[in-house]
């Protein structure tokens, strides 16, 4: 079954799955994906700027994560 072409595969509701809709197809169809990539872009990037301490906790959270996804995984032998 094809992915909905609607904002609710997002559950947004009402009126904000319309407003997507509304946007991507005055947008030339662009993608809701991409459209929403986008958004929570420049929405983070605007609090960041405007919160400096937001932002810190923002910088150890991400330092935290991407450490974690880097840290290597132990293998161990069930014999």
């Amino acid at each position: 079954m094809a992915k909905s072409k609607t904002g609710s595969r997002f559950n947004l509701g009402e009126p904000y799955s319309g407003l997507l809709r509304d946007f991507c197809e005055a947008n030339y169809g662009a993608p809701e994906t991409r459209i929403i990539r986008e958004a929570i872009k420049f929405f983070i990037e605007h609090q960041l700027a405007a919160e400096p301490r937001l932002k810190a906790r923002f910088d150890e959270a991400r330092e935290k994560r991407l450490a974690a996804q880097a840290a290597p995984v132990r293998m161990v032998s069930g014999n």
